[in-house]
């Protein structure tokens, strides 16, 4: 879990492969989990403090993002241009492409000047990069994704929690906040959903490591479940997949 990531020659960061275990819970538990974890054996510290992640992820116009979600497919990838903070402060974020086979995930990471208007009239226009305006059709053109358009702007609160020995990882994600993007010509940052009862654990560990989820076990419940904000954020607008 600790390997340092690997810089291929076009700046790319490939993150090591590890295992990825969720479990979706009620807000009330957070205290409870959080107390248990900062006790138990394992020395679980905070290495940064909460912050507000926001997603914007992209997707094909048949959604093919989602159908391999929702299908299981042995190989799935999502894009998304990541940053944290306030949402309307959208400057060089990371384009994120989110891999997962079988039950190990890994991230392949680059690094933008773009920045997002999210006051913009239209998608179009929305774009800079390095400071220039650029256009959708252009911004395609420079960043290493087949997707082809903004479909979900995904906020939430996370709380991270890095055992003593820096080999698990739990992190506890709340106040999740959707905006539909699919609908709009235009950067949405009106028509929100909140998710303000739901509470998601993950548990990132290297599956060398594996046998710390059994200590884990002893300290917190869990259940792996197979769960996806962005899925989750489409729900109300993709009524065939409900």
């Amino acid at each position: 879990m600790n390997q340092n990531p690997r810089t291929t020659p076009w700046h790319t960061v490939h993150t090591p492969k590890r295992i990825e275990l969720k479990d979706l819970l009620s807000v009330r538990d957070f205290p409870t989990i959080e107390a248990a974890l900062r006790t138990s054996t394992l020395g679980f510290h905070s290495p940064f403090p909460q912050r507000q992640i926001n997603s914007l992820y992209f997707d094909s116009y048949d959604f093919r993002t989602i159908e391999q979600s929702l299908s299981g497919s042995s190989l799935r990838k999502k894009h998304r241009f990541r940053w944290y903070g306030a949402t309307e402060n959208a400057h060089h974020p990371t384009l994120e492409s989110k891999c997962k086979q079988g039950h190990l995930s890994w991230k392949i990471l680059r690094r933008t000047q773009i920045t997002f208007d999210l006051k913009a009239l239209t998608w179009e226009t929305a774009y800079k990069n390095n400071g220039s305006e650029t256009n959708f059709s252009d911004l395609c053109k420079i960043l290493p994704i087949s997707t082809t358009r903004p479909t979900s702007l995904v906020s939430y609160l996370r709380n991270y929690f890095e055992s003593a020995d820096g080999r698990l990882r739990v992190t506890l994600d709340k106040n999740l906040t959707f905006r539909d993007q699919n609908a709009y010509s235009r950067p949405n940052l009106k028509h929100t959903r909140f998710h303000p009862e739901k509470l998601v654990l993950e548990i990132k560990l290297a599956e060398e490591d594996s046998d710390l989820l059994r200590v884990l076990a002893n300290h917190i419940s869990f259940v792996p479940r197979r769960f996806s904000k962005y899925c989750e954020s489409l729900q109300g607008h993709l009524p065939r997949w409900i």
